[in-house]
């Protein structure tokens, strides 16, 4: 995925040298610990960084189906409207051999 950003969006914060590990300090262009960050690099050898959330795998159908988004959606303010109906007991449903 390519982001086309032009110069005047940026200012600049910080300059910081490259490591013999080829890491580069953050902390003072406001980088946080723990932060992700999608690296992006042009062939003039700049890069970008882009602040971004990781999710399972398994959640992407739900990004990637807007139907299904909406339903799920539409059940979550159901059920905090108290619009629940309550279909009994399926433990009897569970394997006697599953475990968590």
């Amino acid at each position: 995925m390519t982001a086309i950003h032009e110069r005047e969006e940026f200012e600049t914060v910080a300059e910081t040298e490259v490591d013999s590990r080829g890491r580069v300090s953050l902390g003072r262009a406001g980088a946080r610990p723990g932060r992700r960050y999608r690296v992006e690099s042009n062939p003039d050898g700049v890069l970008l960084l882009t602040p971004v959330v990781s999710i399972p795998e398994r959640e992407m159908q739900v990004w990637n189906d807007p139907l299904l988004a909406e339903r799920i959606r539409t059940g979550i303010e159901q059920a905090k409207a108290g619009k629940t109906i309550d279909r009994g007991d399926f433990s009897h449903y569970l394997d006697e051999d599953y475990e968590d």
